[in-house]
């Protein structure tokens, strides 16, 4: 394994022609990873938008029940593939899953990795041994996502520190005073509704990150979330890290739909900053 792979398992009481079912089954699937779909021969499709609102789509690589399952699949689209490996182990009547997730590239990606894994795993446990109802998981996990974009940090920047710029692919700026502890106000529409989130500038560091206090204006969240863009070069552009953290801050009965939301939303706004960035078609 390298220092960009993580690794972990869960033990279970049921034999691995028990367990197995449960990794590919999309009613079973349903139970503990979320609406989910895992089609056993290469190249077949792997997708999955599990219970925390992260939505995932790629291939298989290589199948073997009922022990070994290896799939490739993006976040939202955005990234580069990462690699999932679920290896079964036991010959009597316990078994173990062992999951393997390469190529994450930083901290923090690699703990949204862990989080979403064990609470996955814990689900599936409950869900094998039927030792409760089907979970919803994940409403504190942090949102974390990476884009490449073609241009680099430096040409970047002013998207990211002037109102013009956030408004070309954020949301409507009504406030933005560019330096820490400056306020800002954005207006934007999501799913038919207005929507207005303010909050203050936390950190500024020039074409390298932005972290804003983040709250949802109206919802009764009771305390701001925090929202972080880190910028990195990469081959001629740059790497672009989203982490949206403390949604631990929100009510519980509202905390998981927040999150869903937000996972959704930045990935769309990603998207958008990707193709507001791409080169025009040649005429």
């Amino acid at each position: 394994m390298g220092s960009d792979d993580l690794r972990i398992y869960r033990s279970f009481r049921a034999s691995v022609d028990q367990v197995w079912p449960h990794l590919v089954r999309p009613d079973l699937l349903a139970g503990w990873l979320g609406a989910a779909e895992l089609e056993l021969a290469p190249a077949g499709t792997a997708r999955a938008r599990t219970w925390n609102g992260d939505d995932w789509a790629g291939h298989v690589k290589v199948a073997s029940p009922p022990v070994r399952l290896e799939f490739v699949w993006k976040l939202f689209g955005l990234e580069e593939e990462h690699a999932i490996s679920w290896r079964m182990e036991g010959d009597g009547p316990g078994s173990r899953l062992n999951v393997t997730h390469e190529n994450l590239r930083s901290p923090e990606e690699k703990s949204h990795a862990r989080r979403t894994w064990r609470e996955a795993l814990d689900a599936l446990h409950a869900a094998v041994d039927g030792t409760g109802p089907r979970p919803e998981w994940g409403a504190t996990i942090p949102v974390v996502l990476r884009a490449v974009l073609q241009r680099p940090p430096a040409h970047l920047w002013p998207l990211f520190s002037t109102p013009s710029g956030l408004a070309k692919w954020v949301a409507e700026v009504q406030q933005f005073d560019a330096a820490p502890g400056g306020a800002f106000r954005f207006r934007s529409q999501y799913q038919g509704r207005e929507v207005i989130e303010e909050g203050r500038i936390e950190e500024m560091v020039p074409e390298s990150r932005l972290r804003l206090s983040w709250e949802w204006r109206g919802e009764g969240w009771g305390a701001p979330t925090s929202v972080e863009f880190t910028l990195e070069p990469r081959n001629g552009g740059a790497s672009l890290l989203l982490v949206h953290t403390g949604f631990e801050q929100i009510a519980a009965e509202r905390a998981a739909a927040a999150r869903r939301s937000y996972a959704s939303g930045w990935a769309g706004v990603l998207r958008d900053l990707a193709r507001l960035l791409a080169p025009a078609p040649a005429a």
